[in-house]
């Protein structure tokens, strides 16, 4: 007898823009969800969107995407399932080599291509590359989780070089956390979604095509 159990799990996602635009305004005004998108509805809208391209659904997207700096990122631990979720991804590996101030985390990634050959892809970030980024001993993370932190970097190194057309250009949170803050500019007013659903309907709509003139 099979000890293996099947799960099988469902999610509720939109299947239109209108479906989405409700969807987000009911969602952003749970408390359920991350603060930064409690009772901005556009947000949650995007967010959801970026979700869907990346294979997540829209809690997980919810959960897994943050604005930093004004750009969108995934945690490392999500970056991560989505290529381990890939059929081409043989398998990865993580791991710590050396004591102290020679300590550097390594990870390895196998992609297979279209011709069957697997490549091994692998990135390292050293404690000199956290202190030539001024990251050794930083406040927060790098201080209370250094090891953690330093394979956070090599993970996303190396999925950045491995898989880049599964996180479409995205970095981990972890990673843009550590850039210096972009200096602040004129705040826009964010359209309202009933707006931002009218644009994205009218560049979906097709093109009419102009009357020929007579001959």
């Amino acid at each position: 007898m099979s000890n293996n159990i099947v799960q099988s799990r469902t999610s509720l996602v939109p299947t239109n823009l209108g479906e989405a635009m409700e969807f987000s305004k009911v969602l952003s005004q749970s408390a359920m969800i991350p603060r930064d998108y409690q009772g901005k509805p556009a947000n949650v809208l995007v967010a959801v969107q970026w979700g869907m391209e990346l294979g997540l659904a829209p809690m997980q997207a919810l959960q897994n995407i943050a604005v930093i700096n004004g750009k969108p990122s995934v945690y490392g631990d999500a970056l991560l399932a989505m290529v381990r979720a890939d059929t081409r991804c043989r398998g990865v590996k993580e791991r710590i080599e050396g004591k102290g101030d020679d300590r550097v985390a390594i990870c390895t990634i196998f992609r297979m291509h279209i011709d069957g050959d697997v490549e091994e892809i692998e990135r390292s970030f050293s404690v000199s590359d956290a202190k030539q980024a001024n990251l050794w001993g930083k406040p927060g993370p790098w201080k209370m989780y250094t090891e953690r932190m330093m394979q956070h970097r090599a993970r996303g190194n190396a999925i950045r070089d491995a898989f880049p057309d599964v996180i479409k250009g995205l970095i981990t949170v972890e990673e843009a956390q550590d850039y210096p803050a972009e200096k602040p500019v004129k705040s826009v007013q964010p359209p309202k979604l009933e707006e931002l659903g009218q644009q994205v309907q009218e560049a979906l709509e097709p093109v009419k095509t102009k009357d020929k003139p007579n001959d």
